[in-house]
């Protein structure tokens, strides 16, 4: 089951930090290794660097992946192995001397595509290879490797004869125990010594669990696929088809199982110690988006860890950089609520709200607002009338009268709208319909040329209209 990120409960973390045993989403820690100026992401708390561990904790359980290895074997480069396997089986024959070296080449190829299979999907690389990803010079080198493990093996086994077939029994049941083991420490260490190591062999077992003998009973079914398949279908071929589909087919299992052996170390990638790798150009952010993303992660964490000073300072900091960015400065006001900083509050409280309706989002004005208790002594005669406005529309009635009150002293220019609002607040919310008809004489002998008459005047039909009624 995936874990999840320490701060982010319903996100999976692709990040943890082994001095601070904390594990991180990418919201945590945004960007790329290019956004660190190229040393990689580090953790927010201590600033050493932050390991990736994306694709391991995410992984499904290598039981319920079994569609996907058979399909990896079909995407086009394990294709073009499969093909070139197939073709080579048909033209060695034809090359005389040449067929032993070619078919030793062809078979070296193969060898190191489906090491590098291995190597790959450990590292939680789960597009298939290109055929090109093999040519990297080492396929001689491995596959000698892999013909070194086959006569060690072999000569042990010479060996054990002196101590009768039970000895020898054993050790090929040992053998068979321990191949896929082999193979994947082969690919991931590179090193026959290791591959031929019994206790480094036994370790590794161990850190897999239980789930290695269920990739040992698959991919021996799988190995011995091919077999079965030709036993059905090697009297319905004619003779020159046989060697190539002997060929494709071994070839497209053996890939097959390759992605098995990956697939099981990418979900014990961190016990193993295997180097993740991560898609950096799909995670880089631009400097500005980089920056305001940082900000936020770091200030949420360190109020998260209680350590409130800091988490000012980086909210601070964002801010002196972007002023008009809407979540760092809701950020900041949320941050003073959190430390009931009644001293900011009453100083910064109305400059804050005033940000928002500047950026055109009056509703959350009206919400921090409301979440602030007391609630700051707003001035500006602008930032009441919008406020307002919006605690109208919620029925906040009580405090929309309060904001707009004595506002004709303040020498508002938007006053006769600003009043017209108060009248329908003593209207609507408070059953004060004595207010609001001194409201509305005030407006039309203030404002007689107001742009708001048609309304003055509909709402003052309103008020006579429900007083003839209640007379």
């Amino acid at each position: 089951m995936a874990e999840s990120c320490r701060y982010h409960s319903s996100a999976d973390a692709s990040w943890q930090c082994q001095p601070c045993q904390r594990k991180y989403c990418s919201e945590c820690i945004p960007g790329s290794s290019a956004n660190y100026q190229g040393l990689g992401p580090e953790c927010p708390l201590c600033r050493d660097p932050a390991e990736y561990i994306g694709a391991s904790n995410s992984a499904k359980p290598f039981w319920q992946m079994g569609i996907f290895y058979f399909l990896y074997a079909l995407k086009p480069g394990p294709l073009a192995i499969i093909a070139l396997a197939a073709a080579a089986s048909l033209l060695i024959s034809g090359l005389g001397l040449l067929a032993i070296v070619a078919l030793v080449g062809i078979v070296a190829l193969v060898s190191r595509y489906n090491l590098l299979v291995i190597e790959r999907l450990a590292s939680g690389q789960l597009e298939a290879l290109g055929i090109g990803d093999a040519l990297d010079g080492n396929s001689a080198s491995l596959f000698l490797k892999v013909i070194a493990m086959t006569l060690i093996a072999g000569f042990v086994g010479y060996k054990l004869f002196s101590f009768g077939m039970g000895a020898v029994q054993l050790y090929a049941f040992a053998l068979f125990l321990f191949a896929p083991a082999a193979m994947i420490v082969l690919a991931l260490e590179h090193s026959l010594r290791a591959a031929i190591n019994p206790l480094k062999l036994l370790q590794f077992t161990l850190i897999i669990g239980w789930p290695y003998w269920l990739l040992w009973i698959t991919t021996t079914a799988v190995s011995a696929a091919p077999n079965l398949l030709m036993a059905i279908a090697i009297e319905k071929l004619p003779p020159w088809s046989l060697s190539p589909v002997i060929a494709a087919t071994t070839t497209y299992f053996y890939i097959v199982t390759s992605a098995m052996m990956g697939y099981i170390c990418l979900s014990r990638q961190q016990k193993l110690g295997i180097q993740a790798e991560l898609d950096d150009e799909s995670t880089f952010l631009e400097e500005d988006e980089f920056n305001r993303a940082r900000a936020l992660a770091d200030a949420q964490i360190l109020m998260r860890e209680s350590n409130l000073p800091a988490a000012r300072q980086a909210l601070v900091d964002g801010l002196r950089r972007y002023p008009n960015d809407e979540a760092l400065n809701e950020r900041y006001y949320r941050l003073l609520l959190a430390t009931q900083d009644q001293k900011a509050l009453r100083e910064l409280g109305p400059h804050l709200l005033d940000k928002f309706i500047q950026l055109n989002r009056p509703h959350k004005a009206a919400e921090l607002y409301l979440a602030t208790e007391p609630a700051p002594p707003i001035v500006k005669p602008e930032l009441r009338h919008t406020l307002a406005k919006v605690l109208y529309q919620q029925h906040k009635y009580q405090l929309a009268a309060q904001l707009l009150n004595n506002l004709h002293k303040e020498s508002y220019l938007q006053l006769d709208a600003a009043y017209l609002l108060l009248a329908q607040v003593y209207m609507d919310g408070l059953n004060r319909e004595d207010l609001a008809r001194k409201l509305l004489q005030f407006i039309r002998q203030k404002f007689p040329n107001s742009t708001l008459r048609n309304q003055i005047d509909t709402l003052w039909k309103v008020l006579n209209s429900s007083e003839n009624t209640h007379q």
